[in-house]
């Protein structure tokens, strides 16, 4: 015993060191910390029988996001480009951290699935919708309903897509309980919410996505690390999705990069984060850069306060994106 309390003595430094780095490094703290990102070839990711190749590249944008520990929080206030952020600011409804993440892995396989909708009807390949899911990707309230959730019925009507849902609804007397059957974790089960009303519109307090199962001709795939999530790579996959069935290389040899969710219309809507995107998209010396319309304005004054040569080009739909490619490097 004596031994032992002598080694702790001698050694006391250390062991206060060492309790301290690993609190400094690794208990979180209810902070992330937004920082520039980088890119993420698409392409490289993609495989289809008879693809066409390309000579420059369609890069997604991503932005840096990490759980806030001392030592990280600690940088925030160094690096100028190290954004702190309360949790309470990229949560909805209290959400844990695992369930953040759960939801952005929700909207990168919906975003995956909706670029390969628009892509495959673009090219005039063959795709044909099977079935339908509709899945919990946030819940507003308390109303027994989790992300990841996939709602089967309402009532006792089987639901196909949202509007049937928010039909159903908002043809609900504010304060009633509606019956909701749902798959979770494999298994079925039915909860009760109450139906609320907010800013004049009746709702449960879900937000909803619908992922398809297809039956497509030439088979795809697109593979996605673990780590990755979020949605507002939907433009760029579906550029490259449509790039890789085609026999036109839609590059012509550029170095493009871009962000934007997308719908099954080919509709491009707007994301966050886009001064990180920027800043990763000129470290990595893209030429050109697709983003949303409502995000053209702080995407061109990043450009111009920070002196970047860099093409910052605003559009709301693919056709716009695959018209300037082919109007502007077409020549």
């Amino acid at each position: 015993m004596k031994k032992v309390k002598l080694w702790f003595k001698e050694n006391l430094f250390f062991i206060v060191f060492i309790v301290l780095t690993f609190v400094i490094c690794n208990i979180p703290l209810p902070y992330y910390i937004m920082a520039p990102g980088g890119i993420i070839d698409v392409n490289n990711r993609i495989e289809v029988d008879n693809k066409n190749e390309m000579s420059g590249t369609l890069n997604l944008l991503y932005v840096s996001e990490y759980k806030a520990t001392v030592a990280s929080t600690l940088l925030s206030f160094i690096l100028k480009d190290w954004d702190l952020e309360k949790l309470e600011e990229v949560q909805v409804n209290d959400e844990t951290s695992s369930e953040i993440d759960l939801r952005n892995r929700v909207m990168l396989e919906n975003s995956r699935q909706n670029a390969i909708f628009v892509a495959y009807e673009k090219a005039g390949k063959e795709i044909k919708i099977n079935s339908e899911e509709n899945i919990v990707v946030a819940t507003t309230v308390d109303n027994n309903i989790e992300i990841g959730d996939i709602i089967l019925s309402v009532n006792g009507i089987d639901i196909k897509n949202i509007s049937q849902l928010q039909t159903i609804i908002r043809s609900s007397e504010v304060g009633s309980d509606v019956n909701v059957r749902l798959l979770r974790d494999n298994k079925e089960l039915e909860v009760v919410s109450k139906v609320l009303e907010v800013d004049g519109v009746k709702q449960i307090g879900v937000v909803v996505v619908t992922n398809y199962d297809y039956e497509l001709d030439p088979k795809i795939d697109i593979s996605f690390k673990a780590s990755e999530g979020g949605s507002s790579g939907g433009l760029m996959i579906a550029l490259n999705i449509y790039n890789a069935l085609n026999d036109t290389d839609i590059t012509y040899g550029h170095k493009i990069a871009g962000t934007g969710t997308i719908d099954i219309l080919g509709n491009v809507g707007e994301i966050d984060g886009v001064k990180y995107k920027i800043i990763g998209a000129y470290k990595n010396k893209m030429e050109l850069v697709f983003v949303p319309d409502g995000n053209y304005e702080e995407a061109k004054k990043v450009v111009e306060d920070r002196g970047y040569d860099i093409e910052v080009v605003a559009v709301s739909t693919f056709d716009e994106a695959l018209d300037y490619l082919n109007n502007t490097y077409n020549k």
